[in-house]
């Protein structure tokens, strides 16, 4: 007896070493392809960081080995609004006339555009809709508004009237940027910032939009067409009073702050980096503004 259950003994032991092992080499295969792609997210990054390199350039799309390789994109913080410049009233109307495209009514829109703008001002008298020092303290918030502008786009999460936003439209993350320097890049705005900013029809701004993108549609491309500052407000509609006002935030050849997402992939395993630079066009001095991973 004794000796039949040191037999089982040995014998479910084995099987619990041979399932450990198994286990263990398939947790390291895992961990090789999340490294790898993480190393490819890194090398696509320097890719996209090198100063000849442009949007659509060929080799920001690069297949390495049978199941792995790297995608790199190229925008322009400009494709974004400034939010910490929402002190100026072209760009307040510009977010209340998003949020309003977004489906909110015209009191929570307000409500939203005028307390971001009094979290990004200096002074403590709020806006018509907005909310200053007393309306947070009432909630029982004793450290807002900060009046210095936001650091972080997450951030705008803490103020009066956003958290409807949210509910309305869960990625509005995606079009604002605590990077941008208070002018709109109109060769890769996105549409819902363009329409907002603009004020033109939705007809106008996907018209202006399939000129720039190219055949394919996809910004970014190859094939994609520089639009010049007057070519673009013809196709747009703009004219008189309302193009001279919009003449100062908005451009063609903001360069110099540059978003680069670069992902990495192996097998099924994603790593994706996202990094806000700003190049100086003289010395060509690179300085990083902000880094993210997932």
């Amino acid at each position: 007896m004794l000796t039949i259950w040191a037999i089982l003994l040995m014998s479910m032991t084995m099987m619990s070493l041979v399932e450990y092992v198994r286990y263990s080499g398939e947790e390291a295969i895992l961990a090789e392809s999340d490294f790898r792609a993480l190393n490819l997210a890194e090398s696509g990054l320097a890719v996209g960081l090198h100063p000849n390199t442009r949007r659509g350039d060929a080799v920001l799309k690069q297949k390495i080995g049978a199941d792995s390789g790297f995608d790199v994109v190229i925008n322009y913080e400009g494709a974004r609004i400034p939010i910490n410049y929402a002190t100026d009233e072209r760009l307040r109307e510009a977010i209340y006339n998003l949020f309003i495209y977004w489906q909110l009514n015209a009191e929570a829109a307000q409500i939203a555009a005028d307390s971001l703008a009094d979290w990004v001002d200096s002074d403590t008298s709020p806006r018509a809709n907005g909310a200053e020092k007393e309306y947070y303290q009432g909630l029982g918030i004793f450290d807002a508004p900060r009046n210095q502008g936001f650091l972080r786009v997450d951030e705008m999460l803490l103020v009066r009237g956003m958290d409807v936003v949210d509910q309305k439209k869960p990625d509005w993350r995606e079009f604002f940027s605590v990077y941008g320097e208070g002018q709109i890049d109109l060769r890769t705005v996105f549409k819902d910032v363009l329409l907002a900013v603009t004020g033109a029809s939705e007809n106008d701004v996907d018209r202006f939009i399939r000129e720039r993108d190219g055949g394919d549609g996809i910004p970014g491309t190859e094939d994609d067409r520089r639009i010049r500052d007057e070519d673009a407000y013809q196709l747009l509609g703009l004219s008189g009073d309302r193009l001279a006002s919009l003449r100062a935030i908005v451009n063609d050849d903001d360069t110099s702050l540059r978003r680069i997402t670069s992902i990495g992939w192996s097998g099924t395993k994603r790593a994706e980096i996202i990094v806000v630079t700003r190049r100086n066009q003289e010395t060509g001095a690179l300085t990083y503004l902000g880094r993210i991973e997932e």
